[in-house]
């Protein structure tokens, strides 16, 4: 039981993996101890994971199956979703490479393992279009997601949200972006993201939003990732916004997952 609570306790206070990985190690670190599984201790588990990761839509689902009772059930949960997240990459770089094959110009924003894993893969295949990285919030991590990028694509820009108009007028290009949840009617992701859907609308550029079924909640979910998420800052006075925010479904032309 203790190997258990120390799994949770550990994927619950995570501040540094993003939460796929996270996700992976705690499903990884479970099956390994079947034997000791017990309801109780998983929903103990569960909870615990609610309460430490609020804002992670794939570990609100996760605790929501291992809360849900019955251990074989679940085991049989863990196991096929394991055989999903080990092979994740390759299957959203395939199912997304018909949306991008054509496209010279990507224009994204933040970091997104999804998108990295997108991006990657149709280099594998072939494409060699330019990709321009939007920063999105101070802590979006945009710049890092160009760095990255730029370690193996040919063309890569990283440019502040403020440019994401001019860049939309400089040509045809497909906006690729992640999601950190899904509903029926909204995806929430950094800031900068709906003003991008918005504008893409306008110019009628292909929005291509890249999100395994993992991150798929309830709309009424969303509302409370929404508040419980974090707010970064810069120095000088008001100078705080939220990390996420909403943007609706209805402007997104092609959703790919796993």
């Amino acid at each position: 039981m203790k190997r258990l609570e120390l799994l949770f306790d550990l994927a619950a206070t995570d501040r540094r993996r993003g939460a796929t990985e996270i996700e992976r190690s705690l499903i990884d670190g479970l099956l390994d101890q079947r034997p000791g599984w017990t309801e109780e201790g998983l929903a103990g588990g569960a909870a615990r994971l609610r309460a430490g990761q609020p804002v992670m839509a794939n570990l609100r689902r996760l605790a929501a199956e291992l809360s849900a009772g019955g251990c074989d059930r679940v085991e049989g949960v863990l196991r096929r979703r394991s055989e999903v997240l080990g092979e994740l990459a390759a299957r959203l770089a395939g199912a997304a490479w018909p949306a991008l094959e054509d496209a010279g110009r990507v224009l994204t924003i933040s970091r997104s393992s999804a998108v990295e894993a997108v991006l990657l893969g149709a280099w594998r295949r072939g494409w060699r279009g330019e990709t321009v990285v939007l920063d999105g919030s101070p802590a979006g991590r945009g710049a890092d997601q160009a760095r990255v990028l730029a370690a193996v694509l040919g063309r890569v820009r990283s440019q502040p949200d403020a440019a994401m108009l001019a860049w939309l007028d400089a040509g045809p290009c497909t906006v690729l972006i992640g999601a950190d949840a899904v509903s029926p009617r909204r995806l929430v992701n950094a800031c900068g993201t709906a003003a991008l859907l918005e504008l893409a609308g306008t110019r009628t550029a292909p929005v291509v939003v890249v999100a395994d079924t993992g991150k798929d909640l309830p709309d009424a979910e969303l509302d409370d990732i929404l508040a419980r998420g974090p707010e970064v800052g810069e120095a000088g006075p008001g100078r705080e916004w939220p990390l996420f925010e909403a943007a609706r479904l209805d402007l997104v032309t092609t959703r790919v997952h796993e």
